[in-house]
């Protein structure tokens, strides 16, 4: 096997923010530790050259990318100079990854093949690269893939470059439709707090966990990495199957009278799918969750604060009120957990929410960075924390072969109390067909060994009394290091 080539790309073409030497970070791009790694396959031998090209032509449109992180006397990206990106090319693809079968978005450790960069060396410079791309190939399937800080974008922005880069690989004479990515004239690093002190006390109670779990970057605890024996589960559901929840759940809405009146809720398969899955969840739990925090891509809600297209992070929490399950009827409770988590997405969808949210949520982030602590995702008796990404626009990123690519997303956090949400991949079937069913969703998450018979029979059972088919979604088991 060859063995793997590195070299170095530099950004191609106009950049929108030459001549700035330094690109100050808002506080709510402090996710230090954190990192985005995504990867598409195609099943076709990409032409590496062309690939080169494209990347160097993106770039471009994202100079942060090709920045350097500097601490003093603000959080910013140097870009005098831009430094060229580390592009690593492979010849090999992730062992036993078959599109015909186990296509799951979510891969078992270590992951999609990328070359990943080191969030806590960019704190002292021994490893400064922000951005880090990949390509593997075999003889009939193409890698593309990157390695990105969490402080220069989160997955809306991550996802853009790699629409902007197929655009180019696939279309190199048009103009990319992809919407270009827009830079913030940052004057302060932080938003200024609500001066009504009713109301930042409720803005501070809409804070997750997440931002309150903090340990020193320079004495990481091993407990975080593996808090107790754990199993993953995989929940595949196809689109027929998301409908069908939704409606099920909205019939039985209408029928049940909710406290004085019977106010029905406009829930979408998202919230159902999110209650479903905690309401499941709490067979595996000591403590049944009463809080659900949901990750929002909070962009163009307050345009004056983070316009639609900002780069860096526009990331709120909607964080529930607290829970309460009086009946054991599962119908019920998936049905508190909707109505409960809508209110809180349509809470934070409110321009002065998102402006008080951010200027408090930022201002943790910051106190964290400061004495040089990261965050992490810890068990949370009571509180389940959702990240979605199910309606994001991942299939555009095509590389030249629409309804074949698949996306890849390394593994989840090893707690058990945060859950992923995915649009599933094209199948290619035995036949060599490729077939897309738009609307399947995949869920991933984890519960602790010894609870996964749990979590299975709750499934059928809430998915009988919902639902009342025998044809539940798809569960998979799995070792957290790979598939059983």
């Amino acid at each position: 096997m060859a063995e793997d080539e590195r070299e170095h790309i530099h950004p191609s073409g106009p950049i929108p923010l030459a001549g700035r030497g330094l690109y100050l970070l808002n506080s709510n791009n402090l996710l230090i530790n954190f990192t985005l790694d995504i990867a598409y396959v195609v099943p076709s031998r990409l032409d590496i050259s062309d690939l080169r090209v494209s990347l160097a032509r993106t770039l471009a449109s994202f100079p942060l990318f090709c920045g350097r992180l500097v601490r003093k006397p603000e959080w910013a990206i140097s870009l005098a100079p831009l430094r060229p990106v580390p592009l690593t090319i492979k010849y090999e693809l992730e062992p036993g990854w078959n599109p015909t079968s186990a296509n799951a978005v979510v891969r078992p450790r270590p992951g999609p093949l990328v070359d990943k960069i080191n969030p806590l060396a960019l704190m002292n410079s021994d490893a400064p690269d922000l951005f880090k791309a990949t390509i593997a190939q075999t003889d009939n399937a193409t890698l593309v893939g990157i390695s990105c800080s969490h402080m220069v974008a989160d997955l809306f922005i991550v996802l853009k470059f790699l629409r902007t880069w197929s655009q180019h690989f696939t279309n190199p004479l048009d103009p990319v439709t992809e919407p270009r990515p827009v830079y913030l004239d940052a004057v302060a690093t932080t938003l200024p707090a609500p001066s009504d002190q009713s109301r930042l006390e409720y803005i501070r109670s809409k804070l997750p966990p997440l931002l309150f779990h903090t340990f020193p970057l320079d004495d990481i605890p091993a407990s975080i990495f593996a808090p107790f024996p754990i199993r993953r589960i995989d929940l595949r559901f196809s689109s027929a199957q998301v409908s069908t929840l939704q409606r099920a759940l909205l019939r039985y809405q209408s029928g049940v009278k909710i406290g004085d009146s019977t106010n029905v809720a406009k829930l979408t398969g998202q919230d159902a799918l999110s209650a479903f899955v905690v309401a499941a969840l709490n067979a595996s739990y000591d403590t049944p969750a009463n809080q659900i925090s949901n990750v929002v891509n909070c962009r163009g809600i307050n345009p004056a604060v983070l316009p639609h297209d900002a780069v860096g992070n526009g990331l709120a929490y909607a964080v529930t009120d607290d829970i309460s399950l009086n009946d054991g009827d599962p119908r019920t409770t998936v049905l508190a957990y909707a109505r409960a988590i809508r209110r809180s997405l349509e809470e934070v969808r409110h321009p002065d929410y998102v402006e008080d949210y951010l200027a408090l949520a930022g201002a943790e982030w910051l106190r964290a960075a400061k004495v040089n602590q990261g965050h992490c995702i810890l068990e949370t008796p009571g509180h389940v924390l959702i990240n979605s990404s199910y309606r994001h626009d991942w299939a555009s990123a095509h590389f030249g072969f629409p309804g074949q690519a698949s996306w890849q997303h390394p593994d989840t956090v090893p707690t058990d109390n945060y859950v992923m949400f995915f649009p599933s991949n094209p199948v290619r079937t035995p036949h060599g067909e490729w077939r897309t069913d738009d609307g399947a969703c995949e869920a991933t998450f984890n519960v602790k060994a010894g609870r996964e018979d749990h979590l299975e029979a709750a499934v059928a059972q809430i998915w009988a009394a919902i639902v009342g088919e025998t044809t539940n979604p798809i569960l998979i088991v799995s070792d957290p290091h790979g598939y059983t």
